[in-house]
């Protein structure tokens, strides 16, 4: 015999958050989809050895700030770049 069970009924505000988690995951797979073909792309252009021109040029520069003025200049809009910080693994306890 089947037990009845009562379903939640989806709020416009479960939809929109349901919706907002799929459009994240969509962006990761297609970055995921197309991350070997765009490093192709990039090896084999003259991107590589622009940046080391760039980078030799302006010595104090920092990398983030770099690639935010070669965003700014290839017309990208509302490019945000950020660094973390680097984090150290937890050593493994035998």
């Amino acid at each position: 015999m089947a037990t009845k069970g009562t379903r939640k009924v989806a709020t416009a505000d479960d939809l929109k958050a349901k919706l907002e988690k799929a459009k994240v995951a969509l962006k990761a797979l297609e970055r995921r989809a197309f991350a070997g073909e765009i490093t192709e792309a990039i090896k084999n252009s003259n991107i590589p050895a622009e940046y080391k021109k760039i980078k030799e040029l302006a010595k104090d520069v920092t990398d983030l700030a770099i690639l935010e003025a070669i965003g700014l200049a290839v017309g990208i809009k509302r490019l945000v770049i950020s660094q973390t910080e680097a984090k150290t693994r937890t050593k493994k306890v035998k």
